[in-house]
C-alpha cells in the first residue's frame, strides 16, 4: 500500500486551459472532439490570440451567428475558394450573395430537387451495377467519389464521356483551397485547363440550348465567366460534400449488422441514416464568417472585422441539446433538433 501526499500527488490538467496551438496539432486533426468538448464548457466563444479568430462551439451560439446575415458575413472564403476558383458567391455578403444564390436555389433547394431523382437513380444505378457481383468492393473509388460528380455534370448538360476530366479537376481544386504553394499551383493549373474547355463548350450551348442549369444560366444573362465559376464551384462544393457524407455514412452503418439489416428492410430509414451522419460525422467541420460590426455573442465581444471560426461538428455534439451526443443511433429521439 503506498500513499500519495499533496507534494507529490501528480495534478490533473486544468482543461479550463486551452492552448491556441493545439488547433495545428496531429492529435486535433486525427479527434478534434475533445478539444470541442473543453471549448463548450469553458470557453463556448473563445478569442484565439495565436490565430487572431474567435471560436464558437455551442449549438444556439452557432445557430445566432448563422441566423444573424447582417453581422456576421461570409467574406473570410475569398483566399481559400476564390483564389482557386474565381470570385464566387460564398464570398459575397447580403444581397449579392443572395442575387447570385437566386439564380439556381428554386431548382437546387427541397422540393424542387426532385426532378433530378431520376438523374441521380440512373447514375447511382449504372455504377452498382459495375460491381454488383464482386465479393468485395471501395465503395469510396467506386460510388461515393463518383456519383456527385457525375449526377452534377448530369444536371449541367456536360458530356459524360469527359467525367475523369472532371474529376481529376474536382480534385486538383479541393487540395488546392488550403494554404501549400505547390497545390496552389496545382489547382491553379487545372483552373486554366478547365476554362479552356468550358469557353467551346459556353459557345455551343448557347446555340444549342436545353433544360439543364447551364442552359438557365444563359437565359438569365449571366456572362460566361461567372457561369465558369459557378460550375467549378458547384463540382467543388457539392462533389466534395456529398462524397466524404456518403463514405461517412456508409463506414458507420457496416459496421453494424442490425443497422444494415434494418435498412434492408425498410429503404426509407435512409433518411435517418443520413440525418445522424451529418449530426456525427458532417463532411465539413467548420464554416467561417467575419464580423461586419462590433458584435457580442454569449457574453463575449467580436470586433469589426474578425474572423469568426463557427465548428458545426461541435455544436452537433453539444450535450445540452443531444442525449449521448458521441454515439452515432439513428434512432434517436432528438435527431432532428
Amino acid at each position: 500500500m503506498s500513499l500519495t501526499t499533496p507534494s507529490t500527488a501528480q495534478s490533473k490538467p486544468d482543461d479550463s486551459i486551452i492552448d491556441a496551438s493545439e488547433f495545428d496539432s496531429p492529435g486535433f486533426l486525427q479527434d478534434p472532439h475533445p478539444l470541442y468538448r473543453r471549448l463548450r464548457n469553458h470557453h463556448p466563444v473563445y478569442h484565439d490570440r495565436l490565430h487572431n479568430q474567435w471560436h464558437v462551439t455551442r449549438y444556439w451560439d452557432l445557430v445566432e451567428v448563422f441566423r444573424d446575415e447582417e453581422a456576421f458575413g461570409t467574406r473570410p472564403h475569398s483566399y481559400e475558394t476564390d483564389g482557386v476558383l474565381g470570385p464566387t458567391m460564398l464570398s459575397l455578403g447580403g444581397a449579392e450573395h443572395a442575387a447570385q444564390r437566386n439564380l439556381v436555389s428554386d431548382a437546387l433547394v427541397g422540393r424542387k430537387l426532385d426532378a433530378f431523382t431520376p438523374i441521380v437513380r440512373d447514375v447511382a444505378r449504372s455504377l452498382v451495377e459495375g460491381f454488383a457481383d464482386r465479393r468485395e468492393v471501395n465503395l469510396t473509388q467506386q460510388f461515393t467519389s463518383q456519383l456527385p460528380i457525375r449526377v452534377i455534370m448530369a444536371m449541367l448538360g456536360l458530356p459524360m464521356e469527359d467525367f475523369a476530366l472532371f474529376q481529376r479537376w474536382y480534385r486538383q481544386f479541393m487540395m488546392g483551397m488550403g494554404w501549400a504553394d505547390d497545390t496552389r499551383a496545382v489547382a491553379l493549373a487545372a483552373r486554366a485547363e478547365y476554362e479552356e474547355y468550358m469557353t467551346p463548350f459556353l459557345e455551343v450551348r448557347r446555340r444549342t440550348l436545353g433544360d439543364d442549369l447551364t442552359s438557365r444560366l444563359i437565359r438569365e444573362g449571366v456572362p460566361d465567366p461567372a457561369i465558369k465559376t459557378f460550375v467549378s464551384l458547384l463540382l467543388s462544393g457539392g462533389g466534395e460534400t456529398t462524397d466524404k457524407a456518403m463514405g461517412n455514412m456508409w463506414w458507420h452503418v457496416l459496421q453494424e449488422p442490425e443497422l444494415v439489416a434494418r435498412l434492408e428492410a425498410d429503404h426509407s430509414l435512409l433518411d435517418a441514416y443520413f440525418s445522424e451522419t451529418m449530426r456525427h460525422s458532417p463532411p465539413v467541420h467548420r464554416e467561417d464568417r467575419g464580423a461586419t460590426r462590433d458584435v457580442e455573442l454569449a457574453g463575449v465581444a467580436i470586433p469589426y472585422g474578425a474572423v469568426v471560426r463557427c465548428w458545426l461538428a461541435s455544436g452537433n455534439r453539444d450535450d445540452t441539446v443531444f442525449d449521448d451526443p458521441d454515439t452515432f443511433d439513428p434512432f434517436r429521439g432528438d435527431l432532428y433538433s
